[in-house]
């Protein structure tokens, strides 16, 4: 019952995560079939989904503010004021559906997010191999260059491919790519909550420096 208890609160957020995941990929999925009506009503979903989700973790918080205010006989105001505009937020969900607004601001971002970072770890991976060529180590650094330059190309590709007003990778094929990713972010954090990651571990090793001999 404890290790429920424990980990209730975050299969909820999980779930949340999912289900707007979900919604993503049938929204996606019926805008390619030209089916626009599914598509607004998945929208106006992830929209309720979050509304009601942050009304009520808005109101709960307010209430909690002020029996803690009370109790401690002090002012309220400042410790409610996170959970008054997560209500205000919820609220201007179910009244204005935009959460697609956001989510499209996001997958019009992310592309060149995409392409900018890609180029970073490119030029990086090609500063360390030309380091490493002049100081003679190249066999030291050449499998982590070549997954580094591996994955800035796939970046750079991934994101000129999402670029434009009529990309190659369609909208609706992003929001589904977009929904896949939420869900695997919402699987991870339930199989978080049953698996412990390792602890990182930092080795140093000192290198004994042979003494020069004096001429």
């Amino acid at each position: 019952m404890q290790f429920v208890q424990e980990r209730l609160g975050k299969w909820i957020y999980a779930a949340i995560i999912i289900v707007v995941g979900i919604l993503c990929i049938v929204a996606g999925a019926a805008m390619g079939g030209n089916d626009y009506e599914t598509a607004a009503d998945s929208l106006n979903a992830i929209s309720t989904v979050l509304g009601v989700v942050l009304v009520i973790v808005g109101s709960l918080s307010i209430v909690l503010a002020i029996l803690v205010a009370v109790l401690a006989k002090k002012g309220f105001a400042a410790v409610a004021m996170p959970g008054a505009f997560l209500l205000a937020i919820g609220i201007s969900l179910l009244a204005y559906p935009y959460a697609y607004s956001l989510i499209g601001i996001l997958i019009h971002v992310v592309p060149y997010i995409l392409i900018v970072v890609g180029a970073v770890i490119l030029a990086d991976a090609i500063y360390t191999l030309v380091k490493a060529i002049l100081a003679k180590q190249t066999k030291t650094v050449l499998v982590p260059v070549i997954c580094s330059a591996i994955l800035g190309v796939t970046c750079i590709v991934l994101g000129a491919l999402c670029v434009g007003t009529n990309p190659v990778i369609a909208q609706n094929v992003q929001l589904i790519v977009f929904g896949i990713v939420v869900i695997l972010v919402g699987v991870l954090q339930v199989l978080l909550t049953f698996v412990r990651l390792p602890d990182a571990v930092m080795v140093v090793v000192k290198e004994d420096k042979k003494e020069e001999k004096a001429e």
